[in-house]
């Protein structure tokens, strides 16, 4: 599949900034430990999907498998929840079957995160992200993936946490709405659904798919 511009050129900004940072021996010093590897997207590029999950980072599961770092810059060929064996994929699973989405509609799903640095977790991405702020990694990263939002044009978000249903939403004006602890907004269109999380586990799970099946509605 021949990618969009509009993705290249969000490929190329993101492959920039990887090799300026990786190529600065002072910051690279203070990250490396933290730096498991950099990862757009954990799923193909479908434009105008149902739904487009959006986590806080990639986690270490690559590191801690390959014992190397994750460097994906392109979209994968088919999407990790389809038949991922780790918790977060089981649990979504169960989240659509619950909703009453299929496997078609997950297959059809998009995923990425709020930050495409990976690393052992979120107390260790915020200490990497810390060493970055003179390269406005915040800035870049909001950009980013709004960036990749407005290419794909997805009918609902499913923000995986609260953390990344902060972040997303941040600077966006956007009126959210708590209720039994699954977080709703929207946003140019787009119904934003968050959730919270215990690890990998969906809290909440049965009224997290009752709003998931009144939106895909």
């Amino acid at each position: 599949m021949e990618l969009p511009t509009e993705y290249l050129e969000l490929k190329k900004e993101v492959e920039t900034y990887y090799e300026e940072f990786q190529s600065d021996e002072n910051i690279k010093s203070k990250t490396d430990k933290y730096y498991k590897g950099i990862q757009i997207m954990f799923s193909p590029l479908i434009i105008r999907p149902k739904v487009m999950f959006i986590g806080i980072n990639p986690g270490a599961g690559f590191f801690n498998t390959n014992n190397r770092h994750v460097k994906r810059f392109s979209p994968l060929e088919n999407s990790e929840y389809l038949k991922g064996e780790y918790r977060l994929a089981q649990q979504t699973r169960k989240l659509f079957d619950k909703a009453g989405l299929t496997s078609e509609d997950l297959k059809n799903s998009v995923k990425s995160n709020c930050f495409f640095f990976a690393t052992k977790n979120e107390k260790e991405l915020h200490q990497f992200l810390s060493h970055l702020k003179p390269t406005k990694v915040y800035n870049k990263s909001e950009k980013w993936i709004d960036d990749l939002v407005n290419l794909i044009k997805p009918s609902i978000i499913i923000c995986e946490g609260k953390s990344a249903f902060s972040r997303f939403v941040k600077n966006k004006n956007c009126e959210i709405n708590n209720n039994e602890n699954v977080l709703y907004t929207k946003w140019n269109d787009i119904k934003i659904i968050g959730y919270k999380r215990n690890f990998s586990n969906i809290l909440g799970i049965n009224n997290v798919a009752k709003r998931l099946k009144y939106c895909a509605e």
